[in-house]
C-alpha cells in the first residue's frame, strides 16, 4: 500500500533554517505537523507498522541547491509529522528509510510518499511485517 501527500510548500534549506529564531522554527514545525495531519485525518487516518518514506522536492526553477540542506529539514518536519499518526514512532523499529529527490515543476510542493514496507526491507531488524 502506498500513500501519496502532496504539499504546496517546501522546508527551507539547513542553512537557512538555522538562522531562524526558534519561535520561527516552531511555527514551520507546527505547519508542516498541522498540514500531514489534515491529510491524514482526510484519508481516514491509516496505520501502519513499519514504512519507508520517499520526498519529493518540487522547484519551480533549475537553480542549483544542495540535498543535503533539503533532507535535514524534510526528514525533521515530516518525522515529526508522520509519527503518531502513520506510525507510531519515527524510529528504525517503524520506519525502514528514507529516500529524497529533487525535480522542477511550475509549483514548489514537497511530495510525501509513504509506502508498506516488507518483511524484505527490514534490514536485519526484528519486523512484523506492517498492517
Amino acid at each position: 500500500m502506498t500513500i501519496t501527500i502532496r504539499l504546496p510548500m517546501l522546508p527551507p534549506s539547513l542553512n537557512a533554517y538555522r538562522l531562524l529564531h526558534w519561535c520561527k522554527q516552531h511555527k514551520l514545525k507546527k505547519q508542516w505537523a498541522r498540514e500531514v495531519f489534515v491529510e491524514w485525518h482526510r484519508m481516514n487516518r491509516p496505520k501502519f507498522q513499519r514504512v519507508r518514506i520517499t520526498l519529493v522536492f518540487t522547484f519551480p526553477d533549475r537553480r542549483r541547491r544542495d540535498l543535503d540542506n533539503y533532507m535535514a529539514t524534510g526528514s525533521k518536519f515530516v518525522g515529526d509529522a508522520v509519527k503518531g499518526l502513520f506510525i507510531p514512532d519515527d524510529t528504525p523499529e517503524f520506519l525502514s528509510g528514507w529516500s529524497f529527490r529533487f525535480e522542477t515543476g511550475e509549483t514548489p510542493q514537497t511530495t510525501i510518499i509513504i509506502e508498506k514496507a516488507h518483511c524484505s526491507e527490514c534490514s536485519g531488524l526484528s519486523c512484523t511485517g506492517g498492517s
